[in-house]
């Protein structure tokens, strides 16, 4: 139900359960966690693509799988235990994970695509967040991650109405960070991966933990973050290989140590 592979530097993380429109059931989801972790700890992986087969990135979660015979305790332990750790693999993984939407993406589904780092949206990647559909509020994180991308009022829009929007008006809004036309979202994604793995990987391992933590965080306690981080860099192959281009005038080549 997941496919892995790696080309190059980059690592594809696909859903492949097309008939199912790639709906996450609990197998699915323990998958997913796997395989990000996978590549988060192979270090010829510099980016990871997580994307889908078929005409739908993830329709959210397989219902009939979650619900039947569904009580209060198993509906809250799915959360913690399938949807938790898949979602954490994402946003602590130290390498960039690119999102690219082969075509809707609808429920739980969404907090995926939003707990990456970047989202490339096929022109037919319509943001479908359902929840209310079937009386039920967006979980899977949803709520958290849709107002950090947009803050609570525009999220409360989206979220009250259980509006759909389509890939331009995700753009706008800054949840998508290109649309581009269907046939070519794969070699797009690859060349945005392509171009993050040449990035020094161990600066945006830590400027993605900084970005995650800042708005919890008080300021002292950040800036005690970062003046570490910044001296753990200073002891780097990369600071070091940055610098030298910088003074020799030529393009540095990073390897992520």
């Amino acid at each position: 139900m997941i496919t892995y592979e790696k080309s190059g530097a980059v690592a594809r993380v696909v859903l492949n359960r097309p008939a199912a429109r790639n709906a996450l059931d609990g197998d699915m989801l323990d998958a997913i966690a796997q395989h990000i972790t996978v590549a988060d700890r192979d270090r010829e992986v510099r980016s990871i693509v997580l994307t889908g087969e078929g005409p739908v990135f993830c329709a959210g979660g397989d219902l009939r799988a979650i619900f039947t015979g569904a009580t209060p305790d198993s509906v809250r332990r799915f959360l913690n235990d399938r949807i938790r750790p898949a979602l954490r693999s994402i946003m602590q993984s130290d390498k960039p994970v690119i999102a690219a939407l082969n075509g809707p993406v609808a429920g739980a589904g969404v907090s995926l695509a939003l707990a990456c780092d970047f989202i490339i949206g096929a022109d037919n990647a319509e943001f479908i967040p359902a929840f209310g559909k079937i009386g039920a509020m967006p979980d899977s994180a949803a709520i958290y991650l849709l107002v950090q991308y947009l803050g609570v009022a525009a999220a409360r829009d989206i979220i009250f109405r259980s509006r759909q929007l389509k890939a331009q008006e995700a753009l706008q809004k800054g949840l998508y960070s290109h649309v581009v036309p269907q046939q070519e979202l794969h070699a797009q994604a690859m060349e945005l991966a392509e171009s993050l793995a040449q990035e020094p990987t161990l600066a945006i391992a830590l400027a993605k933990r900084a970005l995650r933590d800042a708005p919890r965080q008080p300021f002292d306690a950040f800036m005690d973050a970062e003046s570490l981080a910044m001296a753990f860099l200073h002891t780097t192959q990369d600071l070091a290989e940055g610098f030298d281009a910088f003074k020799s005038k030529r393009t540095p080549v990073f390897r992520g140590c």
